[in-house]
């Protein structure tokens, strides 16, 4: 033994020697001599970062006194962790992983009553690890991570939470677990993170989690009407007081397609008369449109927007209002007025651009008596259309549907020279649009 580890033999002796022998006994096994020999030298090389010459007296100090601290089980996570990362060799690896599966199996067996990592704190990490390294694994993961959010309820990680989620909605996939299994993993999930959140709203990680989980639970196809229907209707005799609660359901209701239940009209109805907020209202028109009751429809959306002007689905309102304008009411100068504030709200969205040239064509008999400056409006109906799939690729099918069945309507070449026009030109089109464009001709 050189000077060094001597000298620690011997600082560590002399405190062994003011404990009582049982304490000893117990976190240093029978041989303490061994126990200790064995914690310095894999110690030491651990902290160079030298996992290959650290693992075989890790090995023994583990065998020797497994009682003698928990660092020994958080460093043998590390350690075989890094290990599974860089080797190539599958039927090696799958033994690393089974390894440091045994390592927390060992960590819950002798430190599972620690107060800071107790054993559902432990287990969470073995599921996230399992998932990690073997996702060919995630069954067993998932079943390891509910028994971790179980056992510590509350205090569960974030980490925990997503990965359960992220299985569960694997799980529904595959055809292993139901909707109402995926249902009931979503709300557990979310009311422990909702939990965490009202004691830190501000939690960068909390928030990411929820929209993961959000995520996760959307995308996974058990969101769909028939199970999320009957699982809100039976909370909602309990729940209906629940401001929160009921944000949150009308929310994932109207992802879902589902604002034409009896349960969405029920939650809807009860967060406007306790909270008459902007979200609340809009929740409100989406029942009247459903009935079409279209002056009621408008008149919330209308509370909607005034209540919600920071609101992030202010651009929406304004769009929704205004194909209410243009569709049943042909209130067109209004609904293109709409179009525009949905387009100052969210400029990089191309359905108000849609609406917009839909509403100028609707609007042109009113606006113009001679046919030639009707036809020129679907010049710059045109333009909003081909601004729409610019800015936003989603609409370029309908975009370009648009495009193709009103460049019909062009002024043919014979009206161009005859307004003493060529196609390029540039051209203003009157009454309240005032819009300058290009001239193009029909073509044949």
């Amino acid at each position: 033994m050189n000077a060094r580890f001597f000298a620690l033999a011997l600082v560590l002796a002399g405190f062994g020697a003011g404990l009582p022998a049982q304490t000893l006994n117990d976190k240093m096994g029978t041989d303490q001599d061994a126990c200790l020999k064995y914690n310095s030298l894999y110690t030491e090389f651990y902290k160079q970062g030298n996992y290959t010459d650290a693992m075989p007296w890790w090995k023994l100090a583990l065998a020797t006194c497994p009682k003698y601290s928990v660092n020994l089980y958080i460093r043998g996570d590390k350690m075989f962790s890094d290990k599974i990362e860089k080797e190539t060799n599958e039927k090696t690896r799958l033994e690393l992983i089974d390894s440091l599966m045994w390592v927390f199996d060992q960590r819950i067996q002798y430190f599972g009553t620690d107060l800071k990592s107790p054993a559902g704190y432990v287990m969470g990490l073995k599921g996230i690890a399992l998932q990690k390294y073997h996702k060919e694994d995630y069954a067993k993961s998932y079943e390891i991570l509910k028994e971790s959010i179980k056992i510590m309820k509350s205090q569960s990680a974030a980490p925990v939470l997503l990965t359960f989620m992220q299985g569960s909605r694997q799980l529904f996939l595959d055809g292993a677990i139901n909707e109402e299994t995926v249902l009931s993993d979503y709300e557990t999930t979310m009311e422990i993170v909702d939990a965490n959140l009202k004691q830190t709203p501000d939690d960068e990680t909390l928030l990411q989690t929820k929209a993961a989980i959000e995520s996760y639970f959307t995308s996974s196809g058990a969101a769909n009407c028939e199970a999320l229907t009957k699982l809100y209707s039976g909370k909602f005799g309990a729940l209906q007081g629940d401001a929160e609660w009921l944000k949150k359901i009308t929310k994932q209701l109207r992802k879902a397609g589902c604002t034409d239940t009896q349960i969405f009209s029920d939650a809807a109805e009860a967060l406007f008369k306790i909270e008459p907020s902007s979200e609340a209202a809009h929740n409100i028109s989406y029942i009247f449109l459903r009935k079409e009751e279209f002056q009621k429809a408008a008149e919330y959306l209308d509370q909607a927007i005034s209540l919600g002007q920071e609101s992030d689905e202010l651009a929406d309102m304004y769009y929704e209002l205004g194909s209410i304008q243009f569709s049943h009411f042909k209130n067109y100068q209004k609904a293109k007025s709409l179009a525009e504030k949905a387009i100052n709200a969210r400029p990089n969205w191309g359905k108000p651009y849609l609406l917009l040239g839909q509403v100028l064509i609707g609007a042109r008999d009113l606006m113009f008596s001679e046919t030639w400056d009707k036809q020129t409006v679907f010049w710059v109906a045109v333009d909003k259309f081909i601004k729409a799939k610019t800015i936003d690729p989603v609409v370029t099918d309908e975009a370009n549907e648009l495009i193709n069945m009103y460049s019909q309507f062009f002024p043919n070449n014979e009206d161009v020279f005859f307004h003493t026009l060529r196609d390029g030109d540039t051209y203003t089109v009157g009454g309240w649009i005032n819009e300058t464009t290009r001239v193009r001709s029909k073509r044949l």
